[in-house]
C-alpha cells in the first residue's frame, strides 16, 4: 500500500525540483530519504520548514506520510484531507491517499454518512401470480396497493470508535433506514456491537441486529462472531467468518430461530486495472415451527475492471441462492424450495466527486423463483449513491 504512494511522490519530487531552488529541492530529496530510512523525526521537522516556504500539495503528502508511519495519525489524516478536497488533484493520486486515510480510520475511528436515491420496482417482494389453490379452495390474492414501483432515499451511517486501543477493543454501529413516500414501505436496519482483536488477523465481536419496516419492529438478532483473515496483501485476500444468535420476531414467534451462517470471501487482483471476487455462505436456521426452518447456501462471483480513457471502475457480480425448508408449508401442504439469481451492475466515474463525496450508478435485478409460486418474485432496482 505505502508503494503506491511512494512513486508517485517521487515523482512529484522531480516535479518539485523545477518549480523551487536547488536548496529547496536537495532538502526535499534528503528529507524523502530520512523517510526511507525510518528517521521520521528528522523528516518530518525537514518537512514542516519546506511546506512553511512552498505551500505545495506534493511535500504536504510526504509530511502526511512520515506522520502516518510515526504514528500521528490525526494530524497525518488532516493533511491527507487538505489534498483530497483540492480540486486539482489526479484521481490516481486520490486513490492511493484514500488508502493511507481508509488504515487511519481503522485505527482512531470513523464516521461516515452516505445517501441514495433509490428506485424498487417491487418493494414488497410480492408475487406476480394472482390464484392459488390453499386446502382445496382456488383463492384470488390482491397484492396491496402501495406495491408499486416506487422511489425513494436510503441513508446510510457507518461508525468505529476505539474504547481501549491497547486491548484492540472497539464498538461499531452501521445503521440504515430507507424512505418512500407514507409509511408503510418504511424500512429501517441497524447492526451495532463491540470488536475485540486478536492480533492482526482474528476479531470477535458480540452485537445485536435489529429492523423494522412499516415503522413497526420486525426482528431482533443478538449475535456472537467472528472473523479471521488467511491472506491479506495488496494483491489479494481471503477472509472467514461465522456467525451465531437467535433471531425474534416480535409480531410472528413462528419465526423465531436459532441461526448460524459461515462465509468464506476473497478478492484477487488479476492485473494492474482488473479485480476478481468470490463469497461463498451457508446458513442454518432452526425455527420455532418446523417448517420454516431451512438450510441455505449463497455463491456471489463478481470482478471489476478500471477503464482508463475515462477514468470509470466498472464492477459487477452474480449472485446464486438456494434454500430448503425443512417441513412442509403450513399453506400449501409441501416443503419449500426457494433459488434465488441476483446480478448487480456498479459504474463509478473517478472524477465523479465533490470534495470527499463520490458518486455511484447501481443497477440490480433479483430472481427468486420457488417451488411453491407463491413466494416466487422478481424485482429490478436502481440507485444514484452518493458516499
Amino acid at each position: 500500500m505505502l508503494a503506491r504512494l511512494i512513486a508517485p511522490a517521487l515523482l512529484a519530487g522531480a516535479a518539485c525540483a523545477a518549480e523551487y531552488d536547488p536548496e529547496i529541492q536537495r532538502a526535499f530529496i534528503e528529507a524523502v530519504q530520512r523517510i526511507d530510512a525510518r528517521d521520521y523525526e528528522t523528516a518530518i521537522r525537514s518537512l514542516r520548514a519546506i511546506l512553511a516556504k512552498t505551500g505545495s500539495p506534493r511535500v504536504k503528502l510526504e509530511l502526511a506520510r512520515a506522520l502516518f508511519l510515526s504514528g500521528e495519525y490525526r494530524e497525518a489524516r488532516a493533511l491527507f484531507n487538505d489534498v483530497l478536497v483540492d480540486p486539482d488533484t489526479p484521481w490516481r493520486v486520490r486513490e492511493n491517499i484514500e488508502g493511507f486515510t481508509r488504515q487511519i480510520d481503522n485505527i482512531v475511528g470513523f464516521r461516515r454518512f452516505s445517501v441514495s436515491i433509490v428506485r424498487d420496482s417491487n418493494p414488497r417482494n410480492i408475487t406476480s401470480q394472482r390464484e392459488f389453490v390453499i386446502g382445496g379452495f382456488r383463492l384470488t390474492f390482491v397484492p396491496p396497493a402501495e406495491n408499486k414501483p416506487v422511489w425513494g432515499l436510503r441513508y446510510v451511517v457507518q461508525a468505529l470508535q476505539p474504547i481501549y486501543p491497547e486491548a484492540q477493543l472497539s464498538a461499531y454501529a452501521t445503521a440504515s433506514y430507507l424512505d418512500y413516500p407514507g409509511i408503510a414501505l418504511d424500512r429501517a436496519n441497524i447492526d451495532a456491537g463491540l470488536s475485540k482483536g486478536l492480533g492482526p488477523r482474528a476479531a470477535l465481536k458480540a452485537g445485536i441486529e435489529a429492523g423494522s419496516f412499516s415503522n413497526r419492529r420486525l426482528y431482533e438478532f443478538p449475535y456472537a462472531a467472528a472473523d479471521y483473515a488467511f491472506v491479506h496483501t495488496p494483491s489479494q485476500q481471503l477472509a472467514g467468518s461465522v456467525k451465531l444468535g437467535r433471531v425474534r420476531f416480535p409480531d410472528y414467534s413462528y419465526l423465531d430461530a436459532l441461526y448460524g451462517s459461515a462465509a468464506l470471501a476473497g478478492l484477487k487482483a488479476v492485473s494492474e486495472r482488473a479485480l476478481a471476487s468470490a463469497r461463498i455462505t451457508l446458513e442454518h436456521s432452526d425455527a420455532y415451527d418446523h417448517a420454516f426452518s431451512y438450510n441455505g447456501i449463497a455463491f456471489a462471483p463478481g470482478g471489476s475492471y478500471l477503464m482508463t480513457a475515462p477514468p470509470v471502475l466498472l464492477s459487477a457480480s452474480v449472485g446464486f441462492a438456494r434454500r430448503d425448508y425443512s417441513g412442509a408449508d403450513p399453506f400449501f401442504g409441501i416443503e419449500r424450495i426457494d433459488r434465488k439469481r441476483s446480478i448487480e451492475l456498479r459504474v463509478q466515474h473517478k472524477e465523479w466527486r465533490w470534495r470527499n463525496a463520490k458518486a455511484a450508478l447501481v443497477f440490480s435485478v433479483e430472481d427468486n423463483r420457488s417451488n411453491i409460486d407463491f413466494y416466487s418474485y422478481r424485482k429490478v432496482n436502481a440507485s444514484i449513491a452518493v458516499e
